[in-house]
């Protein structure tokens, strides 16, 4: 859920606010944009959120208390884990996103929602789950060997607003087999409209810049991403090679194509290898 929590760019301020605070954060940062600058579907990120009692659950009633007193409309409401994400609409028609778990969270904002033109049916979201270990070693500055194991665990979620009218949109993985790694998963994108979405194609595979979400809305009325994905093994004399790949997609004729990639390869001593696994 880390990448739901990101704090994304450009913003309005880099401070942090209680979550009972969230509120009148948005109230505050509304009042400051003149609408008839804003650009459709731009998003911004408002503040971060403070991090709560690891160990007590999420308790929003006291923010959605003050986000009605505000005047401020709940459109789009969903828990996922330990992480909350309420969607709200103001008077004026903008919307903002709070995104919260334990260790806290992040605000943005959509000043002008916009409302693009989508392909294909409203179809409803596939329930994807792709969970894996990655199993690592690597040798450290001391010549010895660590090793460690890491679990992902992907699955249909709602992250990045993709077409800019301030609501997240599903991502759902796409793994060509039950081991595959993490740089090795792709996302097929659907577009929300209520419980049901317009199929965008898929982007990937790898991860989400940090400003993923933010990244200016272009020609085609879709937000762009590039993705990361990175592999390593072992090269000559067993010193462990890193290759970097990154691909650039945007919207062409309704679906997501992957404009460009560009590979780099490079020695890392001390990087690790891996290799992954299905529970």
């Amino acid at each position: 859920m880390k990448w739901l929590l990101a704090l994304l760019v450009p913003s309005l301020a880099a401070a942090e606010v209680k979550l009972d605070d969230a509120a009148q954060t948005i109230t505050d940062a509304i009042a400051k944009i003149d609408l008839k600058l804003a650009r459709f579907g731009e998003t911004l990120s408002v503040e971060t959120i403070a991090a709560l009692d690891p160990s007590k659950p999420v308790d929003t009633k006291t923010l959605r208390a003050n986000l009605a007193k505000q005047k401020l409309k709940v459109i789009d409401d969903r828990t996922y884990g330990n992480a909350t994400v309420i969607t709200i609409q103001a008077a004026n028609g903008a919307r903002a996103r709070i995104t919260v778990d334990q260790g806290g969270g992040a605000i943005t904002l959509t000043a002008r929602p916009a409302n693009p033109t989508l392909p294909g049916k409203c179809v409803a979201i596939p329930d994807v789950k792709h969970p894996v270990y990655v199993n690592s070693s690597a040798i450290n500055q001391s010549g010895d060997r660590g090793r460690g194991q890491t679990f992902w665990d992907y699955k249909t979620e709602r992250i990045h607003d993709v077409d800019g009218d301030g609501i997240a949109d599903a991502f759902v993985p796409v793994a060509k087999a039950k081991n595959a790694c993490p740089e090795e998963v792709a996302f097929r994108v659907f577009v929300m409209r209520g419980a049901c979405g317009h199929d965008l194609g898929v982007i990937g595979p790898g991860s989400f810049q940090f400003d993923a979400g933010t990244a200016a809305i272009d020609a085609s009325g879709f937000r762009p991403f590039t993705m990361e994905a990175q592999k390593s093994k072992q090269g000559k004399r067993g010193i462990p090679e890193m290759t970097t790949t990154v691909r650039r997609f945007g919207v062409k004729a309704g679906k997501y194509k992957q404009l460009d990639s560009k590979s780099t390869t490079g020695v890392c001593h001390h990087c690790a290898t891996w290799n992954c696994s299905a529970p």
